[in-house]
């Protein structure tokens, strides 16, 4: 098996298709809904969704989308540690608590959060006889020596 990687190409779908394409990566719209949207039967949809160069096309979108917004993301990290800056130097006390626990949690320094439970667990046996002594005074009864 090789790693080949194959690239679709949308030009090569009907514009009905395309459209299809584009609505659907949207995240907007159930399959229904483009069906109505495109005047298009519903089965219709699940038949391009189970195709090779559709599925192919879609992927390749989604791909170069989540590339594009990682790196909006990375590109505001600079904005955002300069206004956690800002944040941990605010006059209320409780902006800037909250500002130094997001840096130290996002830097691996979160307080552990523990709660430490101790149970003795009691066995049926154990909980007849704790009841036996509560209510049965041994002293009411008499002691037979082998009689």
């Amino acid at each position: 098996m090789s790693n080949e990687v194959i690239q679709y190409d949308i030009t090569s779908l009907t514009q009905v298709q395309q459209r299809f394409i584009h609505l659907y990566l949207t995240g907007q719209y159930k399959n229904n809904q483009l069906a109505q949207l495109l005047d298009i039967h519903e089965n219709t949809i699940y038949s391009w969704l189970k195709r090779e160069d559709v599925k192919g096309i879609i992927s390749e979108f989604q791909k170069a989308e989540h590339e594009q917004v990682e790196n909006n993301l990375k590109s505001m990290r600079m904005k955002a540690m300069a206004r956690m800056g800002d944040l941990m130097d605010s006059p209320i006390d409780g902006v800037a608590l909250q500002a130094c626990k997001d840096v130290l949690d996002r830097t691996g320094h979160k307080a552990k959060q523990e709660v430490k439970v101790e149970k003795t667990v009691k066995t049926f046996e154990m909980q007849i006889n704790e009841l036996a002594d509560k209510f049965i005074d041994i002293s009411d009864f008499e002691v037979m020596d082998g009689e």
